[in-house]
């Protein structure tokens, strides 16, 4: 509405456009605009600038939509609205990042700050100043002495004198050492006198700030009778923040005259040279007022007989649908009437049906409540065991001073510790039931070392029951990967194995691995795992996979949870795969399935992670916890070359990331204060290339977005094997990713 009522009041001037159509693209006369800005047409630039907008978005022309955008911002920021300006600056921003227009960022960067320091939002400004002034230095852009202009204007506004003094020196320098022919200009013509008026701008602010930092010296003033009043004049837009530099420039030669000359008369033909520039700016002031309120008058006007008339049709609306809804009411009402007595009728008939039925239903819920109170009673059980044993372990690790004992303890703790990490791990993954549609992570790796691990991890558990462990897989070429997602498929091994030797008195375990058949993309493998147990009846074979009914054909004495078998089917559908078994009651079980694996292209390169780096890594650990802290910290000790460093808070971190040199970051999400999320945000806001591994206990399918968008570079889950963290660390430390710092000095 704002827009067709302000072109109603300037047709007559508005009649051409900022849009140039005569050639055979569409063009932004940026020129055009400059003019009228700088004649103060600030209404009839909203205008055009609008007209482009609407122009632009219906032949869909970005790029001119992010110019005119842009250049609203701009005069909007003249007219002191600073929230709708920044909002069309990142509207600006925004599209011209998709574009991968740098020019055009460098623009929109520029007019950020421009209404930063104008709506004196300094915590905005100093954010970005460092960002936008990289970019433009990269595009060699008349922009960096804008914003190094802007920079010096916010010091003057907050009274930093010395960094104004420093920012204004740097400006000074470095103009005499720029040659403004040579610069890549931000827009298709060249503001006049660009140079000159930055140098008389510069120079303006360096002798104030000089006469300020050393507190009004004789001395300091010499830089200020320097300036040629003339040349700073014609350098200034006329409006009522110049006219108010001139004032304070005759009013700092007053005060020169006054406190340290004693001469009255110089002083007072000062001090009345400063009053009569005040007085301009606020005859200024004045005159756009009365330029402008005749202009908003006849808005307000038209708002308010437009918003009349919408009320007036609006009851006419009402009025005439009042017959036509009443019609439909009472019709709609005579409808439920009828369909109700339908419905009674009919529910009655089957009354009986349905009773019969919530009869059978309820039998079914107290059978499965029955079902789930069990399962729960035996995961209570399940639970406390291996805690206990943990507890009692580490008590006579500590106790006893044989070697040879304290390292079978050792054992039976990682076993204990091992099982219950499996345990708690499938109880969240049933809790969740979503393995139908869980997207697998695949990487290359050799399906012998992922066996050789499961089975390490299973054997402390298989000697405490006094059962042979037997492993055999298929030969197969030495360098041969597979692309498999190894937490996934250790999860199914596992779950198989530790099942069976829950299951197993005595005897013997066995995992076997066979090649069925392979192609030149893929091979297809098949896997059992055999147990000389308890065995399954036939009659069974229908809950042996049920979440909570495979307790049902077992002994009611027996161990486990009951979701091993679950998980692993449940598992198996990501793998487009399935399970079954032969079993003997009282002679033994032997699960089997097979999976197609895809072949690697690339051969994996294991010894990378093994190589030295070229110098030491040095390595920030974040986390609120002591014991991970401790534990991390020992890890990192273990590897060659790397030291490290740890922080206990989020908001330390940042603090000491921007003090510290660091080749890599471990950080905790789950953090109180600051969570590890907002503590990366912030640290990629000043350094963007150190790699940030997020190192958590959490699912980390889960958080994989999240992290993604806060710019954490890969997640480490815990628990985690030592020999696969430290492949990760070493193959972030071998990259030796370095931040190019941009000196300023240089440009």
């Amino acid at each position: 509405m704002f827009i067709v009522l302000i072109t109603n009041g300037f047709v007559a001037k508005a009649q051409d456009s900022l849009i140039n159509t005569d050639s055979s693209s569409c063009t932004f006369d940026s020129y055009k605009l400059d003019l009228l800005v700088k004649n103060d047409s600030l209404y009839q630039a909203t205008i055009l600038l609008n007209d482009a907008i609407s122009f632009s978005k219906k032949y869909n022309l970005k790029n001119t939509e992010a110019i005119a955008s842009n250049a609203l911002g701009k005069v909007l920021t003249k007219m002191s609205n600073f929230k709708k300006a920044e909002k069309y600056h990142n509207t600006a921003l925004k599209i011209f990042d998709s574009l991968q227009n740098q020019k055009g960022i460098d623009l929109s960067y520029s007019g950020l700050l421009n209404t930063y320091v104008s709506g004196k939002n300094y915590p905005k400004f100093d954010s970005l100043y460092p960002i936008a002034q990289a970019v433009s230095k990269t595009l060699k852009s008349e922009i960096y002495f804008i914003n190094l202009e802007n920079k010096i204007r916010k010091d003057y506004y907050s009274f930093d004198n010395a960094s104004m003094l420093a920012s204004s020196t740097f400006g000074l320098d470095t103009l005499k050492n720029t040659n403004f022919d040579s610069l890549n200009y931000s827009k298709n013509y060249r503001i006049k006198n660009l140079k000159q008026n930055l140098f008389q701008s510069f120079q303006y602010f360096n002798a104030i700030a000089g006469i300020k930092v050393t507190n009004f010296k004789d001395a300091d003033y010499e830089p200020l009778f320097a300036i040629n009043e003339k040349a700073l004049e014609a350098s200034i837009s006329k409006d009522v923040r110049s006219y108010r530099k001139l004032a304070s420039l005759n009013y700092y030669k007053y005060l020169y005259y006054t406190n340290s000359k004693k001469n009255l008369d110089s002083a007072n033909k000062y001090l009345l040279k400063s009053d009569t520039y005040k007085y301009r700016a606020l005859d200024n002031v004045e005159q756009q007022s009365r330029r402008n309120g005749e202009l908003v008058y006849k808005i307000i006007n038209a708002e308010q007989e437009l918003a009349r008339l919408h009320e007036t049709r609006i009851k006419e609306a009402q009025n005439s649908q009042i017959f036509l809804k009443s019609t439909i009411i009472m019709s709609v009402t005579l409808a439920i009437i009828l369909t109700v007595f339908y419905f009674y009728f009919k529910a009655r008939k089957n009354i009986v049906t349905i009773n019969k039925a919530l009869k059978a239903s309820n039998s079914k819920l107290i059978s499965i409540d029955k079902d789930r109170l069990e399962f729960f009673s035996i995961l209570s059980h399940e639970l406390r065991t291996p805690i206990y044993g943990i507890s009692g372990l580490a008590t006579l690790i500590d106790q006893e001073n044989d070697n040879i004992k304290k390292q079978s303890y050792l054992d039976s703790l990682i076993s204990s510790s091992n099982y219950l990490s499996i345990l708690i791990d499938n109880i969240l993954q049933a809790n969740r039931l979503k393995f139908e549609d869980k997207n697998l992570r695949l990487k290359p790796d050799k399906i012998e070392k992922i066996v050789r691990h499961v089975v390490s991890t299973i054997a402390v558990a298989a000697k405490n029951k006094g059962l042979d462990l037997h492993v055999y897989i298929d030969e197969s070429d030495e360098h041969e990967y597979v692309l498999v997602d190894k937490v996934a498929f250790s999860q199914i091994l596992i779950n198989l194995a530790y099942n069976a030797i829950r299951y197993t008195k005595k005897g013997h375990v066995s995992i076997n691995v066979f090649e069925k058949s392979r192609t030149d993309n893929d091979i297809t493998l098949r896997f059992e795992v055999k147990d000389s147990g308890i065995g399954i009846k036939e009659e069974h074979r229908s809950v042996v996979f049920s979440a909570f009914e495979n307790k049902t054909f077992l002994n009611k004495n027996s161990s486990g949870s009951g979701l091993g078998l679950y998980i692993v089917k449940t598992l198996l559908k990501s793998h487009n795969s399935d399970i079954d078994f032969t079993s003997t009651p009282n002679k033994g079980t032997c699960f089997f399935f097979d999976i197609t694996f895809q072949l690697s292209l690339a051969a994996k390169n294991e010894s990378s992670s093994a190589i030295s780096p070229k110098r030491d890594i040095h390595v920030l650990i974040v986390d609120d916890n002591k014991i991970n802290l401790l534990i991390t910290k020992k890890n990192i000790e273990k590897i060659d070359g790397y030291t490290c460093q740890t922080i206990s808070n989020g908001r330390e971190a940042i603090s000491i990331v921007k003090e510290k040199d660091f080749d890599l970051i471990l950080m905790d999400i789950n953090m109180p204060d600051m969570d590890g999320y907002e503590v990366t945000k912030h640290i990629r806001m000043f350094n963007p290339h150190i790699p940030i591994l997020a190192l958590t206990a959490l699912n980390s399918n889960e958080i994989s977005t999240k992290a993604e968008a806060a710019g954490i570079d890969q997640i480490v889950t815990k628990p985690y094997i030592f020999d696969d963290f430290k492949a990760i660390i070493t193959s972030y430390g071998n990259k030796q990713n370095q931040c190019n710092i941009i000196d300023t000095e240089a440009i």
